[in-house]
C-alpha cells in the first residue's frame, strides 16, 4: 500500500519531467533563425516576418529611404529608439532619415549577421537582429543589434516598436 502511494506520486512527476522540455520548445523556442534550416516549404508567419526585415535591409542598401520605411507602422504610435535617441511616430522617424541623409550615398551598406523571429501571438512577433553597416567613403564601420516588435495588419507585418544599440568599430 505504501509503495503504491509512492509510485502514484512519482509517476506524475516523472511524466511531467519528460513533457516539460517538449512544451517549452513549442512555446518558447525561436521559430525562425536565419542561421538555421528552414523546416517548412510553406511561408509561415515567422518566414513572412523575416522577409519583411530582408526587404527593409534591401531598401536601405538601395539607399531608398521611402522603401525602407514602408515596413514600419505608419502611425503616430510607432516608437523607435536608436541608442539614446527616441523617435515618436512614423513621421518623426521619416523626417529624421531625410534630414540625416541628404546625400543618400552616405547611408552606407548594411550586412545582417543573424535574424531570429519568435511569434508571441498569431499577430505579434519579436525579432532580434545583429548587423553591421559599412561606410565606403569614410572606411567607418558600425555594428549593432536591434530588437523589433512587429504586428500583423491587413496589409502585412509592420514594425510597431524597435530598439537598436550601436558601436563604432
Amino acid at each position: 500500500m505504501m509503495r503504491r502511494r509512492s509510485l502514484c506520486r512519482i509517476v506524475p512527476i516523472f511524466v511531467l519531467c519528460f513533457c516539460l522540455p517538449l512544451m517549452a520548445e513549442e512555446q518558447n523556442g525561436w521559430i525562425f533563425d536565419s542561421l538555421g534550416p528552414n523546416r517548412s516549404a510553406a511561408k509561415s508567419d515567422a518566414q513572412q516576418v523575416y522577409e519583411v526585415l530582408l526587404k527593409m535591409l534591401d531598401r536601405w542598401n538601395a539607399h531608398d529611404i521611402e522603401g525602407h520605411l514602408e515596413v514600419y507602422w505608419k502611425s503616430p504610435e510607432l516608437l523607435v529608439i536608436v541608442d539614446s535617441e527616441q523617435f515618436n511616430g512614423w513621421q518623426q522617424l521619416h523626417d529624421s532619415y531625410l534630414n540625416g541623409y541628404p546625400d543618400r550615398n552616405a547611408m552606407g551598406f548594411i550586412n545582417p549577421a543573424r535574424i531570429q523571429v519568435k511569434l508571441l501571438k498569431p499577430d505579434i512577433a519579436l525579432a532580434l537582429s545583429w548587423w553591421s553597416v559599412t561606410f565606403p567613403n569614410t572606411k567607418q564601420k558600425v555594428v549593432g543589434n536591434t530588437t523589433l516588435n512587429l504586428q500583423k495588419f491587413d496589409d502585412g507585418w509592420k514594425i510597431v516598436a524597435a530598439h537598436s544599440s550601436t558601436a563604432e568599430m
